[in-house]
């Protein structure tokens, strides 16, 4: 659907008398947008009033009257009505796929156990048909001590596995049958030994809690049939959803529940019938530091390399979440001194394969949720970087919750991108208990250090890491650049901002951070992330201008339109 279609439903097409008298014969330029309050992204902060479009490229940025240098008969005038336009935002951490095989059946994020029990005996009864009662964004800081039972879930349903994720998607609560029908019992060993097990009884049997994705599929597979329909299905009903939040560019940081080559060909096969709405960057999954990941990545590489589905990088997973005690802290747990977790991937092992990566122009993005996790991959990227050539590089650390501030200063000096969730920066409820108890209130303080590293001079980039979360899974950019200005959640404006009013993050670096920046950290900044001649004509156009309002309501801002590769992928008024 090209851009005719805003014509009729978006935006009145003019031709005044100065466009008329200059047309040309022979037009270069099939679309002119006039009449926009567009930030353009670029350097210097342009601000532009009108974009010429041929095919998916744009050909203009500037105002009205340099229109007459690239249009002519039949091209199509655009009246903006003086909306704001932004690039079409760049999601710097997200998994589409595996989102889609999450965020089924009976949605789960209240602040009440007995409120999800209540949703689940609900969906339970509305569904009798169904084999699986499926829920999905149970928070982990419900439980003071210890986590739900399989028999809590049981006396819903005894008959029917139930199969509850975690909002962190890396945990979820299964009933008995669930368990049964898997096979899991007091003789099953441990998926992965200290980062993937089942929560078990004083006698050995599984007490209804999984932790981690390999021991999670152990149980989910034998459930259900993990096929390509049953994910592409849940994929068609989210990727809509993608573009009517602006999204026009996501960076997969890991396809599961699925073969990864079968997730890549998913979104290939959805390109190839003009069903995908976004590009979709992705990465090989790696967290087995017995499998070399080196060779199947390159595989990949080769056999998804196309403009809208491509297979880059290398996803390294470092460690968990400070809920189990599973991140690594330069300091020790604070409610937990004794805990000591290891590291998914050995630091030997970090090193000698980013070492390997980075010298086949491979580009790393990491799981690191602690401050010592962070350090880590910082010394092995920084160890590539000295002993292998010079080149473009573009390696990630993802989440850096905790930052040691000697460390700070490197992902400038390193040329690293530092990518975290928006809707994480606030003292949310999860953060207010777990995260507290962990760390204690100064550690606490310096977490999401957005501002810090941007003004130490590193990239910054959000990403939602949608469906994971801590509190919310939440994938639309204007929340979680509302949460990362004011370091507060909307609708709890009464809880301090995270880190103090000094940790608030300028409207202008939250905006840069969901589209240049993260089309940085992906290697597309010379493709998409800002509005510039020669790039991909990816747009959103907002109702508000977001420089101009009340941070506080950035979320309520409505996005009328969504562009990506020159077509229409959202329009407000056919909905």
């Amino acid at each position: 659907m090209k851009w005719m279609t805003i014509t009729i439903g978006l935006l009145t097409a003019i031709a005044t008398n100065a466009l008329a008298q200059t047309a040309r014969l022979n037009p270069t330029t099939d679309y002119a947008l006039i009449n926009g309050v567009i930030h353009t992204m670029d350097e210097a902060g342009t601000v532009a009033e009108a974009i010429g479009i041929t095919g998916n490229e744009i050909v203009y940025v500037g105002d009205a009257a340099g229109l007459a240098n690239v249009i002519g008969i039949g091209t199509e005038v655009i009246d903006l009505e003086g909306n704001m336009v932004l690039p079409g935002f760049v999601e710097g951490h997200m998994h589409p796929t595996a989102g889609a095989l999450i965020m089924r059946g009976a949605d789960l994020q209240i602040d009440s156990i007995d409120g999800i029990l209540e949703r689940v005996r609900t969906y339970a009864e509305e569904n009798p048909e169904l084999p699986i009662i499926h829920g999905y964004g149970v928070r982990l800081h419900l439980w003071d001590d210890g986590y739900g039972t399989k028999e809590m879930l049981d006396e819903i349903d005894a008959d029917r596995p139930i199969f509850l994720w975690g909002v962190d998607g890396h945990q979820a609560w299964v009933n008995s049958k669930a368990f049964e029908i898997a096979g899991i019992d007091e003789n099953t060993p441990e998926t992965v030994p200290g980062f993937s097990f089942f929560r078990r009884n004083e006698d050995g049997t599984p007490a209804g809690w999984i932790v981690e994705v390999p021991a999670q599929m152990q149980v989910l597979s034998k459930l259900i049939d993990l096929n390509i329909d049953y994910t592409k299905a849940g994929v068609r009903e989210w990727l809509p959803r993608f573009a009517a939040a602006g999204i026009t560019t996501a960076h997969d940081y890991g396809i599961q529940g699925l073969g990864q080559d079968e997730g890549f060909q998913l979104m290939a096969d959805l390109a190839a019938s003009g069903e995908l709405p976004i590009r979709v960057q992705g990465n090989f999954y790696w967290n087995d530091p017995n499998l070399d990941p080196i060779p199947p990545l390159e595989a990949m590489r080769e056999q998804f390399d196309t403009d809208l589905v491509s297979a880059r990088g290398l996803k390294i997973n470092m460690d968990g979440g400070d809920d189990a005690y599973s991140a690594l802290y330069t300091e020790p747990y604070s409610d937990n001194p004794d805990a000591s977790p290891n590291p998914i991937i050995p630091f030997d092992t970090l090193n000698e394969t980013v070492l390997r990566a980075d010298a086949a122009g491979i580009n790393v993005v990491c799981h690191c949720f602690g401050d010592a996790a962070v350090r880590a991959v910082l010394d092995a990227i920084e160890l590539a970087i000295s002993q292998n050539p010079p080149r473009d590089r573009r390696h990630v650390i993802s989440h850096a919750m905790l930052v040691h501030p000697d460390d700070i200063p490197r992902f400038g000096e390193l040329g690293v991108t530092w990518d975290s969730t928006g809707a994480w920066m606030s003292l949310d409820p999860a953060m207010q208990s777990v995260t507290l108890q962990r760390l204690g209130d100064e550690r606490v303080k310096q977490y999401s250090p957005m501002r810090a590293i941007a003004e130490a001079g590193g990239n910054v980039s959000l990403g939602s890491d949608w469906p994971a979360a801590g509190y919310i899974s939440e994938y639309r950019p204007l929340v979680a650049i509302r949460t990362a200005v004011m370091r507060q959640l909307p609708g709890r404006d009464d809880v301090p901002p995270l880190g103090g009013e000094e940790a608030r993050v300028p409207i202008d670096l939250a905006i840069r951070a969901n589209t240049i920046n993260a089309a940085y950290g992906m290697g597309k900044d010379h493709e998409i992330g800002s509005i510039e001649v020669g790039k991909l004509a990816d747009l959103v156009v907002l109702s508000e201008n977001l420089y101009e309002i009340d941070p506080n309501t950035i979320h309520d801002v409505e996005v009328l339109y969504t562009i990506m590769d020159g077509n229409l992928t959202w329009d407000h008024t056919k909905q």
